[in-house]
């Protein structure tokens, strides 16, 4: 995570917060990098690396917590959307040996993941890989659908069609669950608002209150039916198909 937060990707926008705080556009984007964060990425296999390394570090640090927080086997079955790497799903798996997994992302993510081997020895029989490109579609198939971090990197319009695509695919028997920080309305500090000031300068993107998700998830046919905190500070958002 050191290392990730002294790259390009990530330290040289933060030194242009101001530019974010006067436009509202991300500063890697616009100033920076002169193009997506997640366009440099695939253009950059090193510092993607370092980004993978990061993101594993951060979900073993949460995974046990999120994984023992919430009945994930009442489902059956389990896609990770954007599942990056693995390690969530793998812990999810660990936690509930009756669950069957997907982890769903774009090719060359997969590719890593692989290599990472979190779904390999006793949990690849239950675990399969799925191309996903979010915005296009979501692969159907399970009875519910799990985005760790996923939303709060879009703004409201590019979220709706994420969620748009979810809502496309999830049972009416079966559940969306998100993972996301709580952003608090009370003028307190929180890891939430922290995270919220990097997605503004980092991707565009911002953290919700638990009543904007439940906005955005209504946008979308789906109903917010309960939210479990984590030790982790992490909250479990559990959205119904209406």
């Amino acid at each position: 995570m050191a290392r990730f937060r002294g790259s390009d990707f990530f330290y040289r926008p933060l030194g242009e917060i101001l530019y974010s705080m006067q436009t509202g556009h991300p500063a890697n984007r616009s100033k920076v990098l002169g193009m997506d964060g997640w366009e440099y990425l695939r253009r950059n296999p090193d510092v993607a690396a370092i980004f993978d390394d990061a993101m594993a570090d951060f979900g073993s640090l949460v995974a046990p917590a999120v994984a023992a927080a919430y009945d994930f086997s009442q489902w059956g079955s389990l896609m990770d959307v954007g599942g990056g790497n693995g390690v969530l799903l793998a812990a999810i798996l660990r936690a509930h040996p009756s669950l069957r997994g997907v982890l769903a992302d774009r090719p060359h993510v997969l590719e890593r993941a692989r290599e990472r081997g979190f779904l390999g020895g006793e949990l690849q029989a239950r675990s399969a890989v799925e191309d996903c490109d979010f915005f296009s579609g979501v692969p159907p198939g399970c009875r519910a659908y799990l985005m760790k971090s996923v939303i709060h990197d879009w703004n409201d319009e590019d979220a709706h069609r994420i969620l748009g695509n979810c809502r496309k695919v999830t049972p009416t028997n079966g559940a969306l669950l998100l993972i996301e920080w709580d952003l608090s309305e009370a003028n307190l500090p929180s890891r939430g608002k922290v995270a919220d000031v990097m997605m503004m300068v980092l991707t565009g993107g911002k953290e919700r209150t638990i009543e904007e998700y439940r906005t955005l998830l209504g946008r979308v046919g789906f109903r917010l039916n309960k939210v479990i905190s984590t030790e982790a500070e992490l909250n479990i958002i559990e959205a119904l198909p209406v």
